[in-house]
């Protein structure tokens, strides 16, 4: 346990209440009242006692993380539940983790959050970071705009139609797609050289395969996918609409060995030559999609008659989907490392930090009025650097 949190845990360990202890008192206290109701005025001070036991197993808890290796967690944990509890003063987004800058979007427009702040970035419908996070696109009506992280503008492209689903490509970050009705389009990092790719392309935002040059893969209007090399225009491979149907989403993994392709009520998994290896049905009909950064789970938001879910869905083996959370959540991200999944829960106006397991490590309350409530309910869309 680090020296602040143990700072933390003394400040804070006479103000708080205990992790449970309301379930836990009203769970006992008709024994305990009962208890006093036959000993009289003498047994009150049983209360005062059972407290300092409970600190006392909190503090021993605390010398635990502080020294065992697995502690370390121990001690996350307890930093986390303090967090929760905080001063309600504190801004809604402190408590996301140091490092981590997380692209929001509202009906104001998008935003780049840390735990510092934030800060307005334009008047985006939808937008993306670039690779390494030190810049995003944007789309405003007929504009592709591309601006820094501090909202300064550095290209735009406009065009004659509007455009929608921005994508900056990973690797050396040189190109970006989006999509103008129909037409698929690319133009370079520093805003130069756009140009025509595709026509019937679906209103899904393309994904570019990793480590693999500037490989674009799409959804077709006519159904099914296809794989185009950027540079030389050539398609790669195709997949027919009778082996996947009509993708919502689609995402690679970190390695580009795998391709997520979400559609209404399936998850299908393909290879990094368009090879079907699995396709997991879902529980409901799909909505959000958000692959896991080992790449062998994603997941998914779906919706039916016992409401919206956030399932897990394992990519390969024989696992079958599980729940993680229940409710109306508008757009989820993991964290780089897979640590953390972040979910914007409309229902509450929060965003919630999960566990990779799905146990609820912090809540950020109030996100909608952080931002300014005249732009609505800010949707997760991406998670960019560490935390």
């Amino acid at each position: 346990m680090s020296s602040a949190t143990e700072e933390r845990l003394r400040s804070r360990i006479r103000e708080q209440p205990l992790p449970g202890e309301g379930e836990a008192a009203a769970r006992s206290w008709p024994v305990v009242e009962a208890a006093l109701a036959e000993r009289g005025p003498a047994g009150r001070p049983r209360r005062l006692v059972l407290r300092l036991a409970l600190v006392t197993a909190l503090l021993c808890a605390g010398l635990v993380a502080a020294l065992t290796p697995a502690g370390a967690e121990v001690g996350d944990w307890i930093g986390d539940r303090f967090a929760d509890r905080g001063d309600s003063a504190a801004p809604a987004f402190a408590g996301l983790p140091r490092g981590a800058s997380v692209l929001a979007i509202s009906g104001s427009g998008a935003y780049a959050v840390h735990a510092d702040g934030w800060r307005r970035l334009g008047a985006f419908s939808d937008a993306g970071w670039s690779p390494r996070g030190l810049h995003v696109v944007g789309v405003e009506g007929h504009r592709v705009v591309a601006v820094d992280r501090a909202g300064t503008r550095k290209w735009s492209v406009t065009r004659p139609g509007r455009v929608h689903n921005p994508a900056w490509g990973t690797g050396d970050g040189f190109v970006v797609a989006y999509l103008e009705g129909q037409v698929l389009r690319t133009v370079g990092g520093n805003g130069a050289g756009d140009r025509l790719l595709r026509r019937h392309a679906a209103a899904v935002t393309p994904a570019w395969r990793p480590l693999a040059g500037h490989v674009l893969t799409y959804a077709s209007t006519r159904g099914g996918l296809e794989a185009v090399d950027v540079d030389s225009g050539l398609t790669l491979w195709r997949v027919r609409p009778d082996a996947a149907a009509p993708a919502r989403a689609l995402q690679w993994s970190p390695d580009g060995r795998r391709l997520a392709s979400l559609s209404a009520r399936a998850l299908t998994v393909l290879d990094a030559d368009g090879r079907v290896l699995r396709a997991v049905a879902l529980p409901g009909s799909a909505r959000q999609l958000a692959l896991h950064p080992s790449g062998r789970r994603a997941a998914v938001v779906v919706s039916g008659a016992s409401g919206t879910r956030v399932i897990d869905v394992p990519l390969s083996g024989a696992g079958r989907p599980r729940q993680l959370f229940q409710g109306g959540v508008a757009g989820l991200a993991w964290s780089r490392d897979g640590r953390r999944l972040l979910l914007a829960w409309r229902d509450t106006d929060q965003w919630l930090l999960l566990g990779s397991h799905g146990r609820v490590r912090r809540a950020l309350h109030g996100v909608s009025a952080e931002l300014g409530a005249t732009g609505g309910f800010p949707r997760v869309a991406g998670w960019c650097c560490p935390g």
